[in-house]
């Protein structure tokens, strides 16, 4: 997988569309750290291309393997790489694709826009192109109108390594990849003309241009999510000073303060989170200080362990271990994989909500009854 890293990428381009001053107020913030999300992540996508990287493997070859540094284990394979392996699997049968690409580096700047494509496919007359993101996070991505995938169309569009596959395109399909999303399919698709790309193009090269002119006016919006500049943002710094200065909170101000109050609330966790990055590599930080969490007491060889109690008097096998079903989305992964009918069990499935969360009005899940609402309705049922 290329590692080339450009100014203006794919997974950054819905925020630098809805917020160019991000890339200018990030400039001089110090690197991030990459968690073991992100780790796992890299080493799925790079098995991925492994994996299609030669017609004869299978994801069942990833097992135990190490792609950039993680040993490939069983829910990996099980819960990410054989759902994802399916999903394109599908995507080249449904869309007839005959010519595709493995992580082709395309540039709509060269040395500044562009990115790697996941999964890039064109079908057999030429008319479909395809271009597929493994997603292998729990936060759920939608495909349609896809800022990112858009992008990397319009890169591939534009690139000399790649623009022959786009010769006779009429339609776009940009498929999110995501195994284990809470609810949702292993693969969402959308589908749009080609000149969907003509208004893109112009609203990328706006806000390039916007970027590029030094810009440090931010717009706040969903895309603040994983920005390396939210800490320090002047828009959600001076939300907080404007946050101190409010009067006391009644009910009847709620809706007002909502709002303000969430994106605060990722505004703390952004501080945080480089507070403990910096510390991290060194850097003190006044008045604070790294402690380790609470140490847990675990087995340093589990195997030996449970061989010593199997071997000891008065403890049975159920006395020292635990079994427990695999929950109904864990155990259809193994009943696919293993091709089992999964609607043989069927019957024994409910769905059950762990109760309520608060959402905007916009939401598209229907509205949860209030407690007292729960109460009157059973007051009223006949005793």
């Amino acid at each position: 997988m290329p590692t080339k890293h450009l100014k203006y990428g794919g997974s950054t381009m819905a925020r630098t569309l809805a917020c160019p001053a991000w890339v200018n107020l990030s400039a001089n913030m110090p690197p991030q750290i990459a968690g073991e999300a992100a780790e796992i992540g890299t080493a799925l996508h790079d098995a991925m291309e492994w994996i299609f990287g030669d017609e004869s493997r299978h994801p069942d070859d990833c097992m135990g393997k190490v792609f950039s540094g993680v040993k490939i284990e069983y829910e990996h394979l099980n819960d990410k790489l054989l759902p994802a392996y399916e999903s394109i699997i599908d995507l080249i049968g449904e869309y007839s694709i005959k010519e595709w690409a493995l992580e082709p580096f395309v540039e709509l700047i060269p040395d500044t826009a562009g990115g790697s494509i996941d999964f890039l496919g064109v079908s057999d007359h030429g008319k479909t192109a395809v271009i597929a993101d493994y997603k292998f996070g729990y936060h759920l991505v939608s495909p349609e109108d896809n800022a990112q995938l858009l992008f990397y169309a319009l890169c591939a569009d534009a690139d000399p390594a790649t623009n022959a596959m786009f010769k006779h395109v009429e339609k776009l399909v940009l498929a999110i990849i995501q195994p284990n999303a809470a609810g949702e399919d292993d693969m969402r698709v959308f589908e749009t003309p080609i000149y969907t790309l003509d208004v893109f193009e112009d609203n990328t090269a706006k806000a390039i241009e916007t970027a590029e002119s030094g810009c440090t006016t931010p717009v706040t919006g969903p895309h603040c999510k994983f920005c390396p500049a939210e800490a320090i943002c002047p828009a959600k710094t001076g939300l907080a000073v404007k946050a101190k200065r409010l009067p006391e909170i009644h009910v009847d101000t709620l809706a007002a303060y909502l709002p303000m109050a969430e994106e605060l609330e990722e505004w703390v966790k952004a501080v945080k989170k480089l507070a403990h990055e910096q510390m991290e590599l060194g850097v003190k930080v006044e008045g604070y200080k790294l402690v380790n969490k609470r140490a847990m007491r675990t087995w340093s060889n589990p195997e030996d362990a449970l061989t010593k109690v199997k071997r000891m008097r008065g403890i049975s096998f159920e006395d020292a271990c635990d079994f427990k079903l695999k929950s109904p989305a864990q155990l259809e992964k193994v009943f696919k994989a293993k091709g089992v009918d999964f609607d043989k069990v069927a019957d024994y499935i409910v769905s059950v909500s762990s109760g309520t969360t608060l959402a905007k009005a916009s939401d598209k899940r229907p509205e949860a009854p209030s407690v007292e609402a729960f109460k009157e309705a059973l007051k009223r049922l006949p005793e």
